[in-house]
């Protein structure tokens, strides 16, 4: 059967598919398909009881996007053939029971690919038009999958109409994914059919683009986006969502604890856990994800790496960053006064994390006095973020330790030492926290909970559950090994700490210098390598999952350019 027909009238020119979702996403889907165009609904991973049946409702005539979708497979398929949704979309390689859906319910299906081989893959699990994400080579890559496959295409394009107009002459292409408004604001979108029907729409359904964020500047880089994604270890954060994160525009952070978890073939195991800190945060390990993240990000944005100062080896596992190419340095969980000498001469910016203007003066101080050296940058971490904080239990409920109120007195002492910029990190979430905190004098953020919300995210899909699954009160402050208070989605662990039954203390990696060789966690009741690499490889019953103040709000899961986007709406 033959369905790609009825995406859109025949002879109404190139089907036109919806590529970018602001904050009025349903009146945009809608308006969109009223329009004659492809519009879209991104469905929640984990969608509510009739949420769903309402927006179809609402955005009628709009297909879906199952990207992010991670349960009711059957159920959201079957919905969708029930209500007549005309086309459901998804990613290369769709979870099995909804690829077993999708089969068998007589809806067009687009699919996002990038490769040939994705493209091949995907065209002999039967979807029917292939939707070709931008990257290097598009136009070959465009050809090579029409002759691989012989499907439609869409290709995707930004605000570029000539560009627009060159990929819809190419064969196969049979429309355009339209990833930005600007292009329908275009005095030429007369030229191609369709588009002046779309860019009539009124502008606040449509966008127009908030004004352009700043590039940051850190030591000799130039990132397009003043976004610094936070490193999450265990392992939230290494190749995929750093490489992802830098090709993006953004600065990609690699966190390097608990490296030898990534390649357990590289290292020695005892008890299925690295033996020692050589092999826990392992320095050859390092390099490999690094290098990979590198070559992900395709020379785009910046990929550095995350380094606490509280873990064993720290001098070593600096060095091997360094090694491995890594552009930037941040490093927090304590003061890191020796980082400039372990990095010698290199070329490579260093940003400590700090929570006050004293701490930053300390560091200024110790770095210029014995190394001639002062911060390329430096983080500003609030109480609200995930993992471990710079505060006590009473100092993160308290107003005066605020990020905003932090942020004036880290700005006058940087002041006195140069201009190099302040990032501020913890419980920023969307394009008005990143405006706020620029108006208040910040160079940039740091964002860390929401990049959990990503296909790329480096942990495993249980781990992004129980973070998408959460409400607000099951994130809390808990205790911790090394002596600070950590943020986290309350789990099995907790309780079977207070029951008496949590896994037993081994201290096989003897992983940071507070714990003091497993006396931290025998007092708190947990060895935390152990529970932060369960919960990284998805052991929900013994894992601890960190996360932000905000992890309750993320409902999607989406690709990092995705994000990105919404976050700078440049789309």
């Amino acid at each position: 059967m033959d369905l790609f027909p009825k995406l859109g009238p025949a002879g109404a020119g190139p089907w036109l598919l919806q590529g970018w979702f602001p904050g009025q996403g349903l009146e945009l889907a809608g308006a969109l398909a009223q329009g004659g165009a492809l519009g879209m609904l991104r469905v929640p991973a984990f969608p509510g009881e009739g949420e769903l049946e309402a927006w179809i409702e609402k955005a009628r005539g709009a297909g879906l996007d199952l990207k992010g979708l991670m349960d009711r497979f059957k159920e959201v398929v079957e919905l969708a053939r029930q209500r007549g949704v005309p086309f459901l979309a998804h990613g290369p390689d769709p979870a099995p029971e909804l690829l077993e859906s999708l089969q068998n319910c007589g809806i067009p299906r687009l699919a996002f690919v990038q490769s040939p081989e994705e493209a091949e893959r995907t065209a002999r699990d039967g979807a029917n038009i292939l939707v070709v994400e931008e990257g290097p080579n598009l136009p070959e890559r465009l050809a090579e999958i029409h002759r691989r496959t012989g499907l439609p295409l869409l290709a995707e394009t930004g605000r570029d109409l000539e560009r627009a107009q060159t990929l819809l002459k190419i064969e196969g292409v049979a429309g355009l994914q339209l990833r930005s408004p600007a292009l329908l604001h275009s005095g030429a979108t007369a030229e191609i059919p369709g588009f002046a029907k779309l860019a009539s729409l009124p502008a606040q359904i449509l966008g127009e683009g908030a004004t352009p964020l700043p590039k940051l500047k850190i030591r000799n880089l130039e990132i397009p986006y003043p976004i610094v994604q936070g490193g999450m270890g265990i392992g939230v954060s290494w190749e995929g969502l750093a490489g992802a994160a830098a090709r993006a525009g953004c600065v990609g952070i690699v966190s390097a604890i608990g490296t030898g978890n990534r390649f357990p073939e590289m290292v020695e195991r005892r008890q299925g856990r690295p033996l020692g800190p050589e092999n826990l945060n392992n320095a050859e390990a390092l390099a490999r994800i690094l290098k990979e993240a590198i070559r992900r990000s395709e020379g785009k944005g910046a990929v550095g790496v995350n380094i606490l100062c509280a873990i064993q080896g720290y001098e070593r596992v600096v060095k091997a960053s360094v090694a491995a190419g890594a552009q930037l340095i941040i490093s927090g969980a304590g003061l890191p006064l020796s980082l400039p000498e372990y990095v010698g001469d290199a070329d490579i910016a260093l940003v400590p994390i700090v929570s006050s203007a004293r701490a930053l003066g300390l560091i200024c101080k110790t770095w210029q006095r014995k190394f001639n050296r002062l911060p390329d940058a430096v983080v500003l971490e609030g109480p609200e973020s995930g993992g471990h904080q710079g505060f006590s239990v009473e100092q993160c409920g308290d107003p005066a330790f605020a990020l905003e109120a932090l942020l004036g007195p880290v700005l006058a002492e940087r002041d006195k030492w140069g201009d190099f910029p302040v990032i501020v990190a913890g419980g920023i979430w969307d394009r008005a926290d990143i405006d706020r905190f620029l108006a208040l004098g910040a160079g940039g953020v740091q964002m860390a909970t929401r990049f959990i919300g990503t296909l790329e995210c480096d942990a495993a899909p249980a781990f992004k559950e129980m973070v998408l699954r959460s409400k607000q009160g099951d994130i809390r402050l808990v205790k911790s090994p090394v002596g600070m208070p950590g943020r986290a989605v309350v789990s099995g662990l907790q309780t079977s700490i207070a029951a008496g039954n949590a896994p037993p203390i081994c201290c096989i990696s003897d992983c940071v210098s507070p714990c003091a060789h497993g006396q931290g966690a025998r007092e708190v009741g947990y060895c935390i390598a152990d529970r932060l690499e369960d919960a990284r490889s998805g052991r929900k019953p013994t894992g601890l999952f960190f996360t932000g103040s905000n992890g309750w709000k993320l409902r999607e899961l989406v690709n990092v350019r995705e994000l990105v986007a919404e976050l700078t709406q440049d789309y």
